[in-house]
């Protein structure tokens, strides 16, 4: 079987040094028992360490959250699902030395394929250094995953401001404004403080990574409030 360097490597957008460390990326362990050659298990193993470092520093630097949330989102990039997705979108399931057995039922074999994906981030790591193995996993499974990320925000941004300006606007109360009541931490993990004001008074404070989201916080919390004093007032009047 000829294996197509060239072809991975366009697909990949990395050059080995290495062609030799490359093709162990791709070799299964079935192909390996056949051929009396090395597999790439110890590569996937080492892979799996990589990423998870790439992923969590990444996650610190530019994702807002705790401990806890941050841990659930790493779960999420590095899951075997978002793997899978990538190693199919560049195609690299078709370089895989796969054993006669093997070939037979590997379309059905996921993590075959997912593992496939931290081979490959550990062998660009050995070949060319982190800054390599860095920006091809943003390249793929961080692009993915900030893609998502930021659609989730928007969404949440929207239907929290617009909330407070519709529930405002319904009853009449007023106008609806925000202002930035102050900036802490450094400039790559940054928290601001915003009031959402009403005729403006402030209603609430929301805190977040940017403004927009530190406004949505403070909308949201804003309604909250609007609507539990609203209750008072209604049962008041009986």
């Amino acid at each position: 079987m000829i294996f197509d360097i060239d072809g991975i490597e366009n697909r990949i957008g990395y050059s080995f040094k290495d062609k030799m460390l490359l093709r162990k990326c791709f070799t299964h362990s079935s192909y390996a028992h056949e051929h009396g050659t090395e597999d790439n298990e110890l590569l996937e193993f080492f892979g799996d360490a990589v990423i998870e470092f790439i992923v969590t520093e990444y996650l610190y630097k530019n994702s807002a959250g705790d401990e806890g949330k941050l841990t659930v989102k790493r779960a999420g990039v590095v899951s075997r699902e978002p793997l899978l997705k990538a190693v199919n979108e560049l195609g690299l399931s078709d370089f895989m030395l796969l054993g006669k057995g093997q070939s037979r039922s590997a379309h059905s074999d996921e993590k075959l394929f997912s593992s496939v994906y931290e081979a490959l981030v550990a062998g660009i790591y050995l070949d060319g250094g982190i800054a390599a193995a860095k920006k091809f996993v943003k390249d793929t499974i961080i692009k993915d995953f900030d893609f998502k990320e930021r659609a989730a925000r928007r969404e949440m941004r929207c239907e929290s401001k617009n909330e407070f300006q519709e529930y405002v606007q319904k009853r009449k109360l007023g106008s609806v404004s925000y202002q930035t009541l102050g900036k802490i931490g450094p400039d790559h993990k940054p928290e601001f403080r915003v009031a959402a004001l009403l005729n403006g008074a402030v209603v609430a404070e929301g805190k977040g990574s940017t403004k927009r989201l530190a406004e949505s916080a403070a909308a949201k919390v804003a309604v909250e409030r609007l609507k539990k004093d609203g209750k008072r007032t209604t049962a008041g009047r009986k």
